[in-house]
């Protein structure tokens, strides 16, 4: 259990605290600095490399892995057993979803589903693309992963956005922030059970101070999408009606209803899955669970997406199956992505191993001796921690296994002021998405964004998501603080 593992870390760096609250200076301090200007130095050569000299993703990543780790001085062996781990766990989750997407966006362009979609939402001028793809990912965000999540739902991007590349993007620009955004605030997402638990929040205060920020951001999200320049974008894997194999449009066999049902339903298991993995309340401990857990695999998740959209057409959805040519095509545009992904996920879990995040946030740490800082700290350790390291759920339990001593001497030990702190990691653990977490490419590269592209609106949105929400918690615990 992924969640069971990580809460022994966060409780590891709370005993690093003395009983006086304070916390020692880390001996690697000089050098968590330093290894993060190395991955700065990263950061902006992948952007220049891919943007200049239009490297591939997978390479570029797989190289900046290497040059990172190798200047920070970490050794060989290490390098290649985490950059092993690393991708080794993208390839299952959320790789195989990816595949379950591709399939099921192929199906659904292939059967006609997805053009019965477009045209229900195309003729109903209330139904804007940013809106229903903000909304759509506030309902994901209670899932495991954003990556996954996000993959379950890409076969609707295209119905979404219609026909034009302006409204394309903004469904998926819209749909990937009020994703994130949900993923870092909503009651029930594992992001926010971590922090609720580790700090010991009350869930009730935390439900109802979280709600109207998790629909505040949605609502960013939605307005933020509609704001970007349009550029014109690639294909997405599953979606290149012009080059795959065998014909693609048909016109009255698909039906938007399933379409709705295989995207649908297997997010609900997957967010039911979520849940019930996790070792800690509210549902933690439960009798049955092991059986929701098990239901809710990946694979069990592809063989749901993909059986429900051929009961919808079986004929045509034989035809395109039986077809290799057409499946080659299809799984080969999202091997591409699958490839990319993995990457991201060896790069990670290098950056997780080399300790410059907590180190970096047992500094920022530190200045919970200055007066007035409150809730900020919690939210610029968590912040710190995921930037560099890009896992949203490790910085959670991070930033929170390092906080809870400190919620004292911070005047945040009151039952508001804690549930308030639980939010703040939430919030700082959604900041900033970058080149090092997975979420990141899989969003790209289904958008058909460059890095640089991507960094303009994924990166930068999760960043004014990140300030927004701090700012409203600062004005809701002043208001409380006069209740």
């Amino acid at each position: 259990m992924l969640l069971g593992t990580v809460f022994f870390r966060g409780a590891g760096i709370a005993r690093r605290l003395d009983t006086t609250g304070r916390l020692g200076r880390p001996m690697l301090d000089d050098m968590a600095s330093y290894r993060a200007l190395i991955l700065l130095a990263v950061v902006i050569m992948l952007l220049v490399a891919t943007q200049l000299r239009r490297i591939h993703p997978f390479v570029a990543i797989l190289a900046a892995a290497l040059a990172f780790a190798y200047l920070a001085g970490m050794q060989t062996a290490v390098v290649a057993r985490h950059f092993g781990i690393g991708f080794s766990a993208m390839s299952y989750t959320p790789g195989l979803l990816m595949v379950a997407a591709c399939l099921i966006g192929g199906l659904a362009d292939g059967s006609g589903a997805s053009g019965r979609l477009m045209a229900f939402i195309g003729s109903r001028p209330a139904l804007k693309s940013h809106w229903i793809g903000s909304s759509l990912g506030l309902i994901a965000g209670l899932g495991a992963s954003p990556a996954g999540s996000f993959a379950l739902l890409s076969p609707l991007l295209r119905p979404i956005g219609g026909k034009t590349p302006a409204s394309r993007e903004s469904a998926t620009v819209a749909l990937a922030l009020g994703l994130s955004a949900s993923h870092g605030v909503a009651v029930l997402s594992p992001v926010a059970i971590a922090a609720v638990s580790i700090l010991g929040a009350d869930w009730q205060k935390v439900a109802l101070l979280g709600s109207p920020i998790a629909i505040v951001l949605t609502m960013f999200a939605a307005l933020f999408s509609r704001t970007l320049p349009t550029v014109a974008a690639a294909p997405s894997p599953e979606q290149d009606p012009e080059n795959d194999a065998g014909p693609i449009v048909a016109k009255s066999a698909g039906s938007a209803v399933m379409l709705l049902l295989a995207t649908t339903i297997p997010l609900l298991m997957e967010m039911e899955r979520s849940l019930a993995d996790i070792p800690s309340e509210p549902l933690g401990g439960e009798p049955g669970l092991e059986q929701i857990v098990t239901t809710g695999a990946p694979v069990v998740l592809l063989l749901v997406g993909v059986g429900l959209l051929t009961v919808g057409a079986p004929r045509r959805s034989f035809s395109l199956l039986a077809n290799a040519t057409w499946t080659e095509g299809i799984l080969a545009k999202g091997a591409g992505i699958l490839l990319i992904v993995c990457a991201a996920g060896g790069f990670q879990a290098i950056c997780q191993q080399s300790g410059m995040a907590d180190a970096l946030a047992a500094r920022v740490l530190e200045w919970h001796l200055v007066p007035a800082v409150g809730l900020l700290l919690p939210f610029l350790a968590a912040a710190t921690v995921k930037t560099l390291q890009g896992s949203s759920l490790v910085a959670a339990i991070t930033a929170a296994g390092m906080v809870q001593p400190l919620l004292a001497p911070l005047g945040l030990a009151g039952a508001n002021d804690k549930a308030l702190s639980a939010l703040a990691i939430g919030i700082g653990a959604l900041t900033i998405c970058h080149i090092n977490d997975e979420y990141f490419w899989v969003v790209s590269s289904w958008a058909g964004f460059s890095p640089m592209r991507g960094m303009a609106t994924i990166g930068l949105g999760t960043l004014l998501q990140g300030l927004l929400a701090a700012a409203m918690l600062v004005l809701a615990s002043l208001l409380l603080s006069h209740v």
